[in-house]
């Protein structure tokens, strides 16, 4: 009722303002008179929370319980009673934590990470305090963010490298990740992946081969037929072709200008080279052996005559032209090695063999991701399959080193 003076409870009053109210909060704590106030409107239902906040706080402080800190996180008082109050903020922890991590990473990785911190972490964390972020923040970023679990987990690495800092420099007790399991807390359709390989078949690789621009077939027909990511095609060097044994040697991959080891321990390996792949090769020898010679890269651009710098060129000067001369559906560049293993395992090569050949551990991916290609196989000496005479007219038969 108009000019009715409000009935407030005990130690609760409303501070006035210029254009706004707020509620203040008075209680005594080890001999000293505190008043906080509390950033809320002063209606009724806000009036009786911070009525029941006062009592809770008097029942800690009788039971010697209470912390001035968790109860006003943004009071200067709370230091005063021995409380630390200078947590940092995630935006600065995944700065250093960036930095810490950045000497265990590749130049590829770097920028990786950093678009995870910079685009993902800190929009949805980075203003919050290290002692705010709770399993349910947390968790509630995972079911709203409408990332898949994949995208999740990677993002997910430099968020838990943060937090388990964190812990070790005592800012916070505990990782407050480490309970949440996305199988546990994802909707089905976040965790399932739609993603699906979109190989080339037999008559599509002609196509492409048969269409790439002269300078460039030779390396399409190695791509196709090695299953290479294409850092690892960028950086192959001659002193890495090895034609007496007809083998490959996978040393090194060309990343953003810059030369590194490949993607993991298993990726550092020597690979078969198939017929089609070693008469390609001693035709780019004539192409780009005596321009760079036994130390130089294998496949150099058109124009420049230079190494391309990382995938991203490859695909706008050879890759992506080739397919579209071919006439047939786009697919990206990285659909070259979906090509390779699906085709070999259609021919009936061993998954053994084919795991080795693309740098992996063992079968569980060539499984998972090429298990409708792998055919019912007996237990037969190996040798790898199949009859590319009519899709690669390449050969140079009768040639010698």
């Amino acid at each position: 009722m108009a000019g009715r003076k409000r009935q407030l409870p005990r130690g609760v009053k409303i501070r006035q303002y210029a254009n706004s109210e707020a509620i203040q909060i008075a209680f005594t704590y080890k001999g000293i008179e505190c008043r906080e106030t509390l950033k809320l409107p002063a209606t009724a239902g806000n009036l009786r929370y911070a009525e029941n906040l006062r009592h809770e706080i008097l029942a800690e402080i009788e039971r010697g319980t209470f912390n001035y800190q968790e109860k006003f996180p943004e009071s200067k008082r709370a230091a005063k009673f021995g409380f630390q109050t200078r947590r940092p903020f995630m935006r600065t922890l995944f700065d250093e934590a960036l930095e810490m991590k950045k000497p265990q990473l590749k130049s590829s990785s770097i920028k990786a990470y950093t678009n995870s911190v910079e685009l993902q972490l800190k929009p949805v964390f980075g203003h919050l305090r290290i002692d705010m972020i709770t399993p349910k923040v947390i968790r509630d970023w995972f079911v709203n963010s409408g990332l898949s679990a994949k995208t999740l987990r990677t993002h997910r690495i430099m968020l838990d490298f943060t937090l388990n800092w964190a812990v070790q420099e005592k800012m916070i007790p505990s990782n407050p990740s480490d309970s949440l399991k996305l199988e546990h807390i994802l909707p089905k359709k976040q965790l399932s992946s739609d993603y699906e390989p979109d190989p080339l078949n037999k008559s599509e690789i002609a196509a492409v081969i048969n269409a790439a621009d002269d300078w460039y077939r030779q390396m399409i027909i190695t791509w196709l037929f090695t299953g290479v990511r294409p850092g690892e095609l960028l950086g192959l060097r001659w002193s890495d072709i090895d034609f007496k044994n007809r083998a490959i040697h996978i040393r090194r991959a060309r990343v953003m200008g810059v030369e590194d080891t490949p993607k993991t321990s298993t990726s550092i390996r020597q690979i078969d080279m198939l017929p089609m792949v070693y008469d390609a090769l001693q035709t780019q020898r004539q192409q780009t052996y005596f321009i760079s010679g036994t130390d130089g890269y294998v496949f150099l651009s058109k124009h420049q005559k230079k190494p391309f710098n990382d995938h991203r060129g490859l695909g706008r000067a050879a890759w992506n032209p080739a397919i579209k001369a071919a006439g047939i559906r786009h697919r990206n560049q990285y659909q070259a090695r979906h090509t390779f293993a699906s085709q070999m395992l259609t021919e009936g090569n061993d998954p053994w063999w084919l795991a080795r050949q693309l740098g992996h551990k063992g079968i569980e991916m060539i499984n998972r991701v090429y298990g409708k290609w792998i055919p019912d196989n007996g237990a037969t000496a190996y040798q790898p399959k199949g009859d590319w005479s009519e899709v690669v007219t390449n050969s140079h038969a009768g040639r010698t080193d």
